[in-house]
């Protein structure tokens, strides 16, 4: 990268990071960890000038022939941000953003950073100090705020609730690490508890009565998101044409997977079936077999090049985010923080807990289930891919992150090691292919949703029925679409993509073709956009060979 190009993604990034303090800790940069963001209608207006200002200076780099896939990120990052400020308007509908913010803040210090005990104390005090003016901010802002949707308040009031009682176990965790800081943390925790309480009582008197907007951002913004943040030359009409596609597709295949099972019922009758091979006791140690036996597979089958620096630590859910991580789920280490580690969470059921609630959780750890989240988020899934998107870059894999292809991989590796039958659960395919039908129908309402004016309970409905999940899974599924229009497509496009590169690279390779070659290869290229992958990895397996 050059001189020119270095220093501005530098000065961009730390005033994006001191813009926003908790994503700074999340990634791993200290310099903040003692602010919250300010969102009042001044500091928001401020802070859209700052951008397009840094907008222009991008633009101006790139007509003088300075650039770099880093400047590419941040200038679509900028794009995308801007629009969103001006047109959707999710700091004014969205109330759950507030107390997102407030309790991530805290929870990074308190769980996540490395630093010394007594240091990540005082900045959670700090922190704490802050959190009514935030709740404050987010009062002013919703109640000038219209069309809001139900179900983004409904969420805000649910974090709310729950979020007292989580920040209240945080606190008392914090309290049992520097037990001298007690008093002070109390006061300042006392503080902002009082302020989720004031915050929830405002969203059930005075949002939830006009709660009745739509999600919808149109069709002209869903077609900028496509092209600007998820780089694709697709529009509505071809997204939705391609997840019609796939829909049927995967429903097609579910019901061929149901039959090679036997017996009757339809696939939705069998994915519901318990399964009858549960963990019977000792489920962390039954967690960590797990992992090690997907581990040795993929290895053993030379799928890809699997990390082995950065540390990953197979743990007990913490008690306070048990209801983040209801069964078992993967936390990245932060990018920037030396010595970071990445943690596995395996969250045990409570002790004492009745038969029939003890039954259904053990179901939640059967084996296919564990199968299927280990190859997700660990092996060959998105620990395996972000260990290996580090090696191009800290600042290019922290601007990359959460992108389509690392979405995309996620949802392409179920597939494959279905494929390679690498495991002797006959459940694992279907399931496999329910992920494919889950992909396609969570996008198709997510087009529905922001396009076409679909009512969010009428979205529930849908998915629920279409996929078979629960009503109350599908809840959260369409909560999540509403807030963040195209979200979506990740895991769906980035497959299809993935696995035409495949087919194409396997072409152009012929016999020498090897699937780690493109796995690896892959990997290497994740942090770019889609067609800059693509034509690399065209280029790498078309070359002649002596």
């Amino acid at each position: 990268m050059k001189k020119e190009a270095c220093e501005l993604v530098d000065e961009i990034l730390e005033f994006l990071w001191m813009e926003n303090p908790v994503e700074a800790t999340l990634a791993g940069v200290h310099s903040y960890d003692g602010r919250l963001e300010k969102l009042d209608q001044v500091s928001r207006r401020n802070k859209l000038n700052r951008k397009k200002e840094y907008l222009n200076q991008i633009t101006a780099l790139q007509d003088q022939r300075i650039n770099s896939p880093e400047l590419d990120l941040l200038k679509a990052a900028l794009e995308v941000g801007i629009r969103m400020e001006e047109e959707a308007g999710s700091l004014d509908r969205d109330a759950a953003t507030y107390p997102r913010l407030a309790l991530y803040g805290v929870y990074q210090l308190v769980a996540r950073s490395s630093t010394p005990s007594h240091y990540r104390a005082l900045r959670a005090v700090d922190r704490m100090r802050e959190i009514p003016r935030i709740l404050a901010e987010g009062k002013l802002n919703i109640s000038y705020g219209e069309n809001i949707p139900y179900i983004l308040t409904m969420g805000a009031a649910e974090l709310t609730a729950t979020g007292r009682e989580y920040l209240s176990q945080l606190v008392s965790m914090l309290v049992a690490e520097v037990p001298d800081l007690e008093n002070v943390v109390k006061k300042y925790a006392d503080h902002a508890l009082k302020a989720f309480e004031d915050y929830l009582e405002f969203l059930i008197e005075e949002i939830q009565p006009r709660s009745n907007g739509a999600s919808g951002v149109g069709e002209e913004l869903f077609d900028f998101l496509l092209k600007r943040e998820h780089q694709l030359s697709l529009n509505e009409s071809d997204l939705r044409k391609i997840a019609f596609e796939e829909a049927e597709r995967a429903e097609s295949e579910l019901e061929k997977q149901a039959a090679l099972l036997g017996g009757s019922g339809t696939w939705r009758d069998k994915i519901s079936t318990p399964d009858n091979r549960k963990p019977a006791s000792d489920l962390l140690s039954y967690w960590k077999r797990i992992v090690d036996e997907v581990k040795q597979a993929v290895k053993g089958a030379g799928l890809v090049t699997l990390p082995t620096e950065g540390e990953l630590v197979v743990t007990q859910t913490p008690p306070f985010e048990r209801m983040i991580i209801p069964t078992a789920g993967y936390i990245e280490a932060p990018l920037f923080e030396e010595g970071s580690k990445a943690f596995f969470c395996v969250t045990i059921p409570a002790k004492g807990s009745r038969e029939e609630e003890m039954e259904a959780a053990l179901e939640m750890h059967s084996r296919v289930k564990a199968l299927l989240t280990v190859v997700r988020d660990v092996y060959p899934g998105r620990h395996t891919l972000l260990e290996r998107r580090k090696k191009g870059g800290n600042k290019l894999a922290y601007l990359a992150r959460g992108n389509m292809l690392e979405e995309g991989w996620c949802s392409y590796v179920l597939g494959l090691v279905t494929d390679q039958e690498l495991f002797d659960d006959p459940k694992l395919s279907l399931y496999a292919n329910r992920d494919r039908l889950l992909a396609a129908s969570r996008v198709l309402i997510d087009l529905d949703l922001h396009t076409r004016g679909l009512n969010e309970a009428q979205a529930v409905s849908r998915l629920a029925a279409a996929t078979g999940i629960t009503q109350l899974q599908a809840w959260f599924q369409v909560r999540s679409l509403a807030s963040s229009p195209t979200s979506s497509v990740g895991a769906m496009v980035g497959r299809i993509k993935i696995e035409s590169w495949r087919e194409n690279c396997r072409k152009k390779g012929g016999k020498t073709f090897s699937l780690k070659k493109f796995h690896d290869s892959l990997l290497g290229l994740c942090a770019l956009p889609p067609d800059k992958v693509e034509k690399r990895l065209l280029q790498a397996f078309g070359k002649k060979r002596k």
